[in-house]
């Protein structure tokens, strides 16, 4: 497999939130039909064998999103990193292999004693980690969480974790942070509190703007 730090050379970057994550934009994976391996583009690749070399590529590829404090990386961006770091294409949509992949890292993260890399793994759109993260707590012998929210400050917690092992330099005032995306979209749901005028000690009216009372002064 290719070294992790050589897939960074000459690759396009995409900022994400702390950092960048790897994307080549010159390859188009719906070139050809199925799962092969570079420089086979004629063969088929089986299933297993897929899955078995992306899930190999993907907890270094994670460990380096880790490396820098609150970084993370989106779904599709992992799955173009995946390709180029274990040489196999294809044309699936994500939904079909990426659960299994995200799967086998919850597995080595939990055979090599390591915080739940996943949880670096969000959608594009939402910033969020979605239903999926609960495997991580099933395998944890924890309850699952139903609460999007909830969920949410789980996985942030988690990537805490992450950032804890692998980042070099950890701020002193490190906090478990929501991805920006998932951060803003909260805001925009929460209503704004209406503002409370202060009221008069002695009779109970609401101040004026002045903030002295007219009637008792």
């Amino acid at each position: 497999m290719p070294r992790v730090d050589a897939i960074l050379t000459n690759r396009q970057h995409v900022r994400i939130r702390g950092g960048s994550s790897i994307i080549d934009e010159s390859r188009n994976m719906t070139e050809l039909p199925g799962t092969w391996r570079e420089p086979h583009r004629a063969v088929h690749l089986p299933r297993s064998e897929a899955l078995q070399a992306w899930t190999a590529s993907a907890v270094p590829l994670l460990e380096m999103v880790a490396s820098e404090y609150g970084n993370y990386i989106t779904y599709k961006n992992l799955a173009r990193a995946l390709s180029e770091a274990s040489g196999v294409h294809t044309t699936q949509q994500l939904n079909y292999w990426m659960g299994d992949v995200l799967a086998g890292v919850i597995s080595a993260c939990e055979e090599r004693a390591l915080p739940a890399l996943s949880s670096l793994v969000v959608h594009t759109g939402d910033g969020m980690v979605g239903s999926g993260f609960n495997e991580v707590l099933r395998r944890a012998g924890s309850e699952t969480i139903d609460d999007p929210y909830d969920l949410e400050m789980v996985a942030a917690a988690e990537r805490l974790n992450c950032y804890r092992v692998y980042c070099r330099e950890l701020p002193a005032d490190a906090a478990a942070q929501l991805t920006r995306e998932y951060s803003a979209r909260v805001q925009r749901r929460t209503p704004a509190l209406p503002k409370v005028r202060p009221v008069c000690p002695g009779c109970g009216l609401q101040l004026p703007a002045t903030g002295v009372c007219d009637d008792c002064g």
